[in-house]
């Protein structure tokens, strides 16, 4: 597949947001599947993990297991009723990158830090 960047490369998974911005996509929010198909490409060097969701966990597992790096962009949190109520990343691991923050304006900042025009 050609990467529509030189710092992307591969499918991006999620649940329509990844789509919805023009990125081929597999949805890894099915419930008739207990592991998500989502491939890892031998040219990724890191996977990026955007929410906290359980039914990414098994596919961090499999990139850890091909030596990838992880990076989580995740405000560990929601609000609630006007109050934030904290909600820390369980999947994270040692020697994983965690930035606090909503997606889109990390999203949005990363691009700008990689000088990638969307």
């Amino acid at each position: 597949m050609e990467a529509p960047h030189a710092h992307h490369c591969g499918t991006a998974a999620g649940n329509g947001a990844p789509a919805r911005a023009g990125l081929p996509e597999v949805v890894v929010r099915r419930y008739d599947q207990k592991v998500p198909p989502v491939p890892l490409i031998d040219e990724a060097k890191a996977l990026l993990v955007v929410g906290l969701h359980a039914d990414r966990r098994e596919v961090q597992r499999r990139a850890r297991e091909k030596g990838m790096r992880i990076f989580f962009v995740n405000p560990e949190g929601l609000t609630e009723n006007g109050a934030f109520k904290e909600y820390p990343i369980e999947g994270a691991r040692e020697g994983d990158a965690v930035v606090r923050g909503q997606a889109i304006p990390m999203l949005a900042r990363l691009c700008e830090q990689l000088n990638v025009t969307l």
